[in-house]
């Protein structure tokens, strides 16, 4: 855990010190920030997309077949159809209604479709438990402490995906 928290501290100092520029008139020194968009507005912009672009990912690597297995023979679906589905899917999650309407089984969706979203489901609750944390730290996300502390709170709103509205609440 101190490694953990050591390599955050290191990272969050990399990006102040990116953030803002040193600019030298008349012997004063001034800090000009390069954004006007706030800082905690920028780390929670992408995430559920960030997750649901990496959760389509998993599914779609050899890491997750050990799970697939299990989650598409209870579910009574063939690996070929749930990539299909997967691929997709893959390119137009954007944002919380996109990712919300890939685990959301409707009244109208068929039986397949509803076979799909509830194994892209349960394979979401995997890779959060268990793969997240490996995602987060080696890919390019820059918000690294955000994503771990939403991660839990992504676990809950795919559990009950009917109350997924929102991810942040109101400041």
């Amino acid at each position: 855990m101190r490694f953990l928290k050591k390599k955050i501290a290191l990272a969050n100092a990399h990006r102040v010190h990116h953030q803002a520029r040193i600019i030298n008139e008349d012997n004063s020194k001034k800090v000009q920030k390069l954004s006007c968009v706030s800082e905690p507005y920028r780390a929670t912009k992408n995430i559920v997309k960030n997750y649901g672009r990496a959760i389509s990912s998993f599914a779609l690597s050899n890491l997750a077949l050990p799970y697939l297995d299990v989650i598409l023979e209870r579910e009574g679906l063939s690996i070929h159809r749930f990539t299909q589905y997967i691929r997709q899917i893959k390119g137009s999650i954007d944002g919380l209604s996109h990712f919300r309407s890939t685990i959301l089984v409707g009244r109208s969706d068929g039986h397949q479709l509803a076979a799909n979203k509830r194994a892209f489901m349960a394979l979401s609750e995997v890779f959060i438990k268990y793969f997240s944390v490996n995602w987060i730290y080696n890919s390019r996300v820059l918000h690294k402490e955000a994503h771990l502390k939403f991660r839990f709170k992504m676990l809950r709103r795919i559990h009950r995906p009917d109350l997924f509205t929102y991810l942040k609440g109101k400041n």
